[in-house]
């Protein structure tokens, strides 16, 4: 007999969900070293930049010199690689957020560029990401951002709201196509996983990847294997 719960169940079947989620990435993270990189065996789940471009690949020093004609800046190497719909940038506790007291001081502490820099850019580990790329399955695509453009973007361009009743916390966007805004990001607890959350989720991801593209600089590369 079953003895689990459909609650227990549930939790169960997150956990699955999220150790393949995080096999998918590693595989991600390997197709691009093999592309641009250093084929390495990618398994660490440490907070620092996912992968290399090297210059060491004939590929990855092409990339290299196009990365810095489009941003205009040497030496943007090391990526935080994401895809599919749904964009997880923190997966735990932001002591910055949950720590600031009221809701008022928590959505302040979301507009502070350091807080981004040190969970989406990984500023603090030896390894910090300055490009965000996205992997498009469906054109085989590599789009590649300046995470300081990214940042520079949700700090000055998302109105955040909070829900008391949650604590869950919105991000709006102006959407030109809406003529209004638009929610793309969020931060909450999410008890299935028993921690904190902080990215596009909702099917949110490739649109938020398409709002970027249509707000700043970037460059989309598809690759000849």
């Amino acid at each position: 007999m079953d003895s689990l719960t459909g609650n227990e169940k549930r939790i169960a079947s997150c956990k699955m969900v999220g150790g393949e989620k995080k096999r998918g990435g590693h595989a991600l993270e390997h197709k691009h070293d093999a592309l641009v990189g250093i084929v390495a065996s990618t398994t660490s789940t440490k907070p620092e930049a996912d992968c290399l471009i090297s210059p060491e690949n004939p590929r990855g020093a092409e990339l290299l010199k196009e990365l810095a004609e489009k941003f205009g800046e040497p030496g943007l190497s090391n990526c935080s690689i994401k895809s599919g719909m749904n964009l997880q940038f923190v997966l735990g506790n932001i002591p910055e957020i949950t720590e600031a007291g009221s809701m008022d001081a928590r959505l302040a502490a979301m507009a502070n560029p350091d807080l981004w820099w040190k969970y989406l850019g990984k500023s603090q580990s030896k390894k910090p990401a300055n490009l965000l790329v996205y992997y498009d399955k469906a054109n085989d695509s590599w789009t590649y951002f300046k995470m300081a453009d990214c940042i520079q973007f949700i700090v000055s361009k998302a109105t955040w709201r909070g829900l008391e009743a949650t604590g869950r916390m919105k991000a709006d966007f102006a959407d030109k196509s809406r003529k209004g805004y638009s929610q793309y990001l969020t931060y909450e607890y999410r008890s299935t996983h028993k921690s904190h959350f902080l990215g596009a989720n909702g099917n949110k991801g490739l649109p938020f990847i398409q709002l970027l593209k249509a707000s700043i600089p970037f460059l989309e590369k598809v690759f000849r294997h």
